[in-house]
């Protein structure tokens, strides 16, 4: 099995390298068949300008989402809210200091960030449960 891994890789890595030798050898050969008609520098020029358009083409489409921000998210702040809502009041104003309705107020005000939040102070927790307490206190603050 590792034998079989450690070859597609060494197969993978020897294809990119031909891929990219074969692109210059394409890129190359287009300046060269452009050359007698307008020249070496200009002919240079003007592949690399189409090169470059073509990649930022390529950047364009593949950074813009498939799916709009707002319905990507659109039910997220829905969930956080119920989620908060099984919690008692009691229990969260313990843990946090904070009221339900502060917290349902962050949830609202800002998803993403409280979520993010959440996950790095249980990943705090877990990795110093002693240290922190103060970071955790001072984040939630923050968030509100």
């Amino acid at each position: 099995m590792i034998g079989s891994l450690k070859l597609r890789v060494i197969m993978m890595a020897g294809g990119s390298v031909i891929g990219l030798a074969g692109a210059g050898a394409l890129t190359w050969a287009t300046i060269v068949s452009l050359a007698p008609h307008v020249g070496l520098a200009v002919a240079g020029a003007i592949v690399g300008g189409v090169l470059m358009c073509i990649a930022a083409i390529a950047i364009w489409k593949a950074t813009r989402p498939a799916v709009p921000m707002e319905h990507e998210f659109a039910g997220m702040t829905a969930a956080a809210t119920n989620t908060v809502a099984y919690i008692r009041d009691d229990t969260l104003d313990t843990l946090t200091g904070m009221s339900l309705t502060a917290v349902s107020h962050m949830v609202e005000k800002r998803p993403l960030l409280t979520l993010l939040g959440v996950g790095v102070a249980a990943y705090a927790v877990t990795r110093a449960p002693n240290t922190s307490a103060g970071i955790v206190d001072r984040m939630l603050s923050r968030l509100v």
